[in-house]
């Protein structure tokens, strides 16, 4: 999480583990957890050892997001929130806030910067 106010400057933010990392460490770190890749279609409450995965991980993540965007609502008015990267969009459909998602953020933000550097 990237916390950037009105006049561009980062005051900071928070590092949380990712998706991919989440469901490598269930694996990684328990007696007999599989790794599972992700599927966004899965049940509120998971039925078996995979649907219980997918919704503990998915669903943890968004309420986490949901949460801090909540916190940070409290603080600071009239926030907006952006989200990138691959997972995005189905973030942004599931958070309680309106959003602004964008895949490609960062090579757009890449492309810009070489075309200012004339590279």
């Amino acid at each position: 999480y990237n916390f950037v106010n009105k006049k561009k400057e980062f005051l900071g933010g928070g590092i949380s583990p990712g998706m991919e990392m989440r469901f490598k460490s269930l694996e990684m770190f328990t007696a007999k957890l599989p790794l599972i890749k992700k599927d966004w279609n899965f049940p509120l409450i998971g039925y078996d050892t995979r649907t219980n995965i997918l919704s503990g991980v998915l669903l943890g993540m968004t309420k986490e997001i949901d949460g801090i965007i909540s916190s940070y609502s409290d603080k600071y008015n009239n926030l907006n929130v952006l989200l990138t990267g691959g997972d995005s969009t189905y973030f942004a459909h599931h958070l309680k806030k309106k959003i602004f998602a964008d895949l490609n953020l960062i090579f757009k933000g890449l492309y810009a910067i070489s075309e200012l550097n004339n590279v």
